[in-house]
C-alpha cells in the first residue's frame, strides 16, 4: 500500500464499458504496465452487486495516468471497446 502525500500528482481515471464480469484485478492489470496503480475498482450496484460496467483508477504518477489513456481510450477490452478519460475534466 502507498502512502500519498498531498502535494502528490496521482491521478483518478474513468474507464466506462467494461464487460459486466470484469473484476478489480482484472482492472489493475490492464493499467499496472503504465505505472502503479494505488487502486482499481469496478463500480457495482448497491442493491444486486452486479458490475455497473465501469471502473475507477488511481494510479500514483499522473504522467503514468495520461500515458495510460491515451493507449487505452477506445481499446477493446474482454471484448467490449472501453473509453477511458481522466477524472479532472
Amino acid at each position: 500500500m502507498y502512502t500519498i502525500e498531498p502535494e502528490s500528482n496521482a491521478m483518478t481515471i474513468l474507464i466506462h464499458n467494461l464487460s459486466q464480469d470484469f473484476t478489480d484485478k482484472q482492472l489493475r492489470k490492464v493499467f499496472e504496465p503504465f505505472g502503479i496503480v494505488l487502486s482499481a475498482t469496478i463500480s457495482r450496484n448497491q442493491f444486486s452487486g452486479r458490475s455497473n460496467r465501469n471502473g475507477i483508477v488511481e494510479m500514483l504518477k499522473s504522467e503514468d495516468g495520461e500515458n495510460a489513456i491515451k493507449s487505452l481510450d477506445g481499446t477493446i477490452v474482454d471484448g467490449k471497446t472501453i473509453t477511458v478519460s481522466n477524472n479532472q475534466k
